[in-house]
């Protein structure tokens, strides 16, 4: 059978009705006059709907029903305003809290990234307790604007003696799991963009250095006061001057870096430590090409670690070359001659 829809309320009538049966409207029809009539009842609905009453924030006229003012934008509804509030409290709680797994995971692999995260935590925390979990002070009639914003701020700055949950994570293997692996992640790249990557360049930047590698990281990774200068290998034509004066090359890169000590290893294992001052001083010397200095006195300020090979006495000019021999000549069993 053939339906039509209702104007009024777009239910669904047969086609021979006269009316709605929901909202009582008269339908224009072949036999009823040609022009659109409303019963009582409609009458009624539609007077109940205009039904107007002050905004509680702007004292404007709204509707009875609304749930949000049309003129000031504030919501007028309690139950849906706690709704809301509600939501964005567990949505800030959830983050704080991921914030803060993060980072006291990510600070045992990268210090600056896990503080970052810790001090987003804290600031999420904050947030949360800053929303207010019932509605604003309501406007006064007569009120200034000013007075009306000044007070409205004071009580959304009112802060509630309330306990942050712990949230069930929905995805908690993500979470927990996964935030090692980012954390990880991104220790690698720290390493990897700050430290390992200049030193890459130095060695492509000079055939010289060819088939030499450096390995330079923080000390066990993750402690960013210390470098580790790890020399892995040598090319076959490489020679103690031509491997200090990559390490000065490496020093006049990084002398803008604060670092406490740099440690001389060869091939994993510590042979020397410098100071970071003198480390950023090598950089400026080479710099202003005082090779007086980079070749002769800073062999004598780097410090054998506990249970290195003790140095001779040696004059000045062999100094380099006893410093080379302790740092990885000696086991090469090589000469050597600059």
């Amino acid at each position: 059978m053939t339906t039509i829809r209702c104007p009024e309320c777009q239910s669904l009538s047969q086609e021979d009705a006269i009316a709605c049966e929901r909202c009582g409207l008269l339908f224009l029809h072949r036999d009823a006059p040609r022009r659109r009539q409303e019963d009582f009842v409609v009458r009624g609905r539609r007077a109940s709907d205009q039904a107007l009453q002050p905004c509680p924030w702007c004292l404007a006229k709204i509707e009875e029903e609304a749930v949000r003012c049309r003129h000031c934008g504030e919501i007028v509804d309690e139950e849906f305003r706690r709704a809301e509030a509600r939501k964005r409290r567990e949505k800030i709680n959830y983050a704080s809290w991921v914030a803060y797994v993060f980072g006291l995971v990510t600070l045992l692999l990268f210090k600056p990234v896990g503080l970052i995260s810790i001090g987003a935590g804290l600031l999420l925390s904050i947030l949360y307790y800053a929303i207010p979990s019932e509605g604003l002070d309501r406007a006064i009639e007569g009120e200034s604007r000013f007075r009306r914003w000044k007070r409205s701020l004071r009580s959304q700055m009112k802060f509630e003696k309330v306990t942050m949950p712990m949230p069930a994570f929905r995805k908690a293997k993500i979470v927990f799991i996964g935030t090692p692996v980012l954390a990880t992640i991104i220790g690698y790249l720290a390493n990897f963009l700050l430290l390992q990557q200049p030193m890459n360049e130095i060695l492509k930047g000079n055939a010289a250095f060819a088939g030499m590698t450096v390995s330079a990281h923080y000390e066990y990774w993750i402690v960013p006061g210390a470098v580790v200068y790890d020399l892995k290998g040598l090319g076959s034509e490489s020679t103690p001057l031509e491997v200090h004066t990559a390490f000065l090359e490496y020093a006049r890169k990084m002398q803008s870096r604060d670092f406490e000590r740099v440690s001389l290893r060869w091939q994993g294992d510590e042979r020397f430590s410098l100071d970071g001052e003198n480390f950023r001083r090598a950089g400026a010397e080479y710099a202003q090409q005082n090779f007086a200095w980079v070749l002769f006195d800073l062999p004598r300020l780097f410090q054998p670690v506990k249970g290195a090979e003790a140095a001779d006495d040696t004059t000045q000019a062999d100094a380099l070359m006893d410093f080379h021999r302790r740092w990885y000549a000696s086991d090469l069993g090589a000469p050597t001659a600059p």
